[in-house]
Parts: structure tokens; C-alpha cells; sequence
């Protein structure tokens, strides 16, 4: 199934669970690393920022699947952009505010040895708006994105930004 722009304004932006636009990895169970899809293009409109406060709204629809070792080591899901035209690089943090407590646990949890999680993998979707966390300039551009997560890399994908004067 080829995916349109239409499909992406469907997706709940920053649930973790699979939709449409997800990377269909069914084909490779023993898959490890990290897939991402984004719209080819993306309008915006100044006076009509997202409902996050952002410009725009570039969901980024990924999955990863990867061992716990490897996780254990580096577990950011850190997001880049190039601008296409000028090389500008732009980054960010996948990184959730917590508006929790700070309130120690009721119990000591020990972590794990390495050989107890050797072999283990953990899989999970993302669906984050990744202009809310790079904070890319409001101007038309197009980017070449991808994510990265310890020294693994995701494919690379192209979105463009056009400005709608609406």
C-alpha cells in the first residue's frame, strides 16, 4: 500500500501504538533497528499554529525494535533534519515531560545483569509531531529526517514544508 499525505492526518500524534502510516515491517520478524515514515509534504499556515503551539505538524511514525543490552546503553531517541538546500542540521530529543512525582518507589527494584536481558528485545511504535520536538525554522524547506537510537539509524526520509498563504 503506497502511502499518501491524506493518511497522516488520520494518525493520533504521540501514541505509541500502530496505524496506517507505521512502518510494515511484517515481512522481517527477526527485524532489529528503527523504520520511520513521514508525509512528502506538510502545509502550514503561520497564523494557524498546531494545537502543541508548533508551525506545523510533521508526524513521524516510526517503530523500533531492538535488545535490551543495546538499550540498557543508550536509550535517547534522538531526531535529526538537513535542510536539503543550505545543510543546516537540526536535532532533538524524543524526550517526554513528566509531570509525575518525585517520590522514591516503595521498594527497591534492582536492574537487571546483563546476561538476565542478553537475547531479550523490546519493540514499540512512536508517533510524535517532530516539529514540537526539532525546532525547525517556519520557513518552506525540504529536510532529509531520520532517528537515531544508540548507534543505531533509521532509513532516511524526505518531507517538504510549503507555506499555504490561506
Amino acid at each position: 500500500m503506497a502511502l499518501i499525505n491524506e493518511d497522516f492526518k488520520s494518525i493520533e500524534l504521540d501514541s505509541d501504538t500502530a496505524n496506517a502510516c507505521s512502518p510494515d515491517l511484517s515481512h522481517d520478524p527477526d527485524f532489529i533497528g528503527i523504520a520511520i515514515n513521514v508525509p512528502s509534504k506538510v502545509e502550514f499556515t503561520l497564523s494557524k499554529p498546531a494545537d502543541d503551539g508548533s508551525f506545523a505538524v510533521i508526524p513521524i511514525c516510526g517503530f523500533y525494535q531492538i535488545g535490551l543490552l543495546e538499550l540498557r546503553q543508550d536509550s535517547v531517541i534522538q531526531l535529526f533534519a538537513l535542510n536539503t538546500e543550505t545543510q543546516q542540521v537540526y536535532r532533538g530529543e524524543l524526550v517526554e515531560e513528566d509531570f509525575g512525582t518525585d517520590e522514591p518507589f516503595p521498594f527497591e527494584v534492582p536492574e537487571p545483569e546483563p546476561e538476565e536481558i542478553e537475547g531479550q528485545v523490546l519493540a514499540a511504535y512512536f508517533n510524535p509531531n517532530f516539529v514540537r520536538f526539532v525546532k525547525l525554522p517556519a520557513v518552506e524547506a525540504k529536510y532529509k529526517i531520520l532517528v537515531q537510537i544508540g548507534k543505531l539509524k533509521s532509513n532516511v526520509v524526505e518531507v517538504e514544508l510549503k507555506l499555504n498563504n490561506d
